[in-house]
């Protein structure tokens, strides 16, 4: 709490969200190239900010603000890129940033994560878990609705 304007008023602090713009699964391109040579360009290279033990991306140096740890499970990064591939595969994709598309979104082990790409002439991705419904894209084919009940 803390005093806002002098008036002797405690005041909350006042928290401005700006307004995300919701994602959305698409079709594949029609000018992308076939779906197996996109996934088998692609990799999870994962983060040493969001790790608390040693990974393929290197030492941990988790943020305390705002990251969220990766499962330690993850260590090898071969299942979050089979996981990937497959999600590029099933057409699980956003709009496209060069070669490659912007946001994935798979299952692994249970879970619904978000990959985002982090270099578009690489074809790096990182990745999140997904937690709520709202943080689903918007998709009209109905292509992730069988991952619904695994969110809150």
């Amino acid at each position: 709490m803390y005093r806002r304007g002098g008036l002797g008023v405690e005041c909350a602090p006042v928290r401005h969200h700006r307004k995300l713009r919701k994602k959305r699964l698409v079709p594949w391109p029609t000018d992308a190239e076939p779906q197996a040579h996109v996934a088998a360009a692609v990799k999870y290279v994962g983060s040493p900010e969001h790790k608390t033990s040693p990974s393929a991306a290197g030492p941990p140096r988790l943020r305390h603000n705002d990251a969220t740890p990766c499962d330690p499970a993850y260590a090898s990064f071969e299942a979050p890129t089979t996981a990937l591939r497959d999600a590029i595969l099933h057409g699980f994709v956003s709009e496209f940033v060069g070669r490659f598309p912007n946001y994935v979104w798979g299952p692994l082990d249970g879970r619904l994560y978000e990959a985002r790409l982090v270099n578009q002439e690489q074809g790096t991705y990182k990745a999140y878990p997904l937690v709520h419904l709202e943080e689903l894209p918007v998709d009209e084919q109905g292509l992730l609705e069988r991952f619904a009940s695994w969110l809150t």
